[in-house]
């Protein structure tokens, strides 16, 4: 891992340990090295920074493209492995540069969700997730979050937060030799989504005590997030 990326790591898990009582389960479960692709559910804004500094190995992640129309906080993002990606469409290019980071041998960490679920449950998957778990064929790390979709703020209390860590799976296990297309994608995102509710169980203290329902995406208000 790179000094500076070691660096905002501990700093960033240090507010959060201070801010938020982060608890981690399952971490020794994270591979040390090979291509991964890290699904996690998606709650808050959160969710991109906990995953990022708590995970014992440097990730790539997407992060909206808005977020670099700065120039230093754009080299700041970009100096953390995040590239840009265009929401709402089809972005070839940042699809490009996640099969080849993980052609690579890197880790990426993707929302299978697309963007922010209700604090209660989970959005259906969208298939992008699973066309590119097809194309790449990397094990899958399943994560789940709990907590963040209530911590609004620093200001608020000190919420607990817990990041649980599932079972690395083989590709092969959610591909299925499902057929090219997207209702075989889809249901491959479907799998990769049902893996990480499972891990939802595995949170300390039984604070989730059923698998959370999943709401279509039809409740989502911008209609290019669907």
């Amino acid at each position: 891992m790179r000094a500076w990326y070691a660096f905002i790591a501990w700093l960033a898990r240090t507010l959060f340990r201070i801010f938020y009582g982060i608890r981690c389960t399952g971490l020794e479960r994270v591979p040390k090295s090979g291509a991964l692709l890290i699904c996690s559910n998606h709650r808050s804004n959160l969710d991109p920074p906990l995953v990022g500094s708590t995970l014992p190995r440097e990730i790539s992640y997407f992060a909206k493209a808005e977020l670099f129309r700065g120039r230093v906080f754009g080299s700041f993002l970009r100096s953390l492995n995040a590239f840009p990606v265009r929401r709402g469409q089809l972005d070839k290019a940042a699809i490009e540069t996640s099969l080849r980071l993980l052609s690579q041998g890197q880790a990426m960490v993707f929302f299978p969700e697309g963007t922010r679920a209700p604090a209660d449950g989970f959005l259906r998957a969208k298939y992008g997730i699973g066309w590119l778990l097809r194309k790449a064929n990397v094990p899958v790390l399943p994560i789940y979050l709990h907590g963040t979709g209530a911590a609004k703020s620093f200001g608020r209390g000190r919420p607990q937060l817990h990041l649980v860590v599932g079972e690395p799976i083989p590709a092969i296990e959610i591909l299925r030799n499902e057929p090219e297309g997207r209702d075989g994608d889809q249901r491959i995102a479907d799998r990769i989504l049902d893996a990480i509710r499972r891990v939802s169980l595995e949170t300390p203290n039984q604070l989730v005590k059923e698998l959370g329902k999943i709401y279509d995406r039809d409740i989502i208000d911008n209609p290019k997030l669907r």
